[in-house]
């Protein structure tokens, strides 16, 4: 995916409010992020890492949809195109509210003896995920 894809999203989308995407500021070495339980929640490397495309994949696991998901399609959109994290949606829904901005959508097609934790494992290793968080965590930073 390229600047030109995500430049292309982040046009469709109409934002009420500007989006502050100053960094946060700087945390020592061994504390956690503001906001963190005090014994903190390191940083993931694997995020910074760039495979051979320069990018580093996000996964958003969708597990209901998102009442309003143009906030949330514009902060991901935001870090493809500013840091370079291209976002992947995983979900079992039919639709997300993300397909209509052109975003990846993965889907886990349950069925007898579908395992969602293995799916996952799955899509971490074929798009090298650095993490995965959830969707709701993104529509809440706002």
């Amino acid at each position: 995916m390229t600047p030109d894809h995500w430049l292309a999203i982040l046009s469709r989308l109409t934002p009420e409010t500007a989006i502050d995407l100053d960094p946060a500021p700087e945390v020592p070495a061994g504390q956690g992020l503001p906001g963190w339980p005090e014994d903190g929640i390191p940083v993931s490397a694997r995020l910074w890492e760039r495979c051979e495309t320069g990018a580093s994949y996000l996964g958003v696991r969708l597990d209901e949809p998102i009442a309003e998901p143009e906030g949330a399609a514009l902060r991901l959109a935001a870090a493809a195109l500013e840091r370079g994290v291209a976002p992947i949606i995983l979900t079992a829904l039919d639709q997300t509210g993300f397909e209509r901005f052109g975003f990846r959508i993965e889907r886990f097609l349950p069925g007898p003896g579908a395992d969602r934790a293995a799916w996952e494992a799955e899509m971490t290793a074929f798009w090298q995920l650095a993490i995965i968080i959830d969707a709701a965590d993104v529509a809440a930073l706002g």
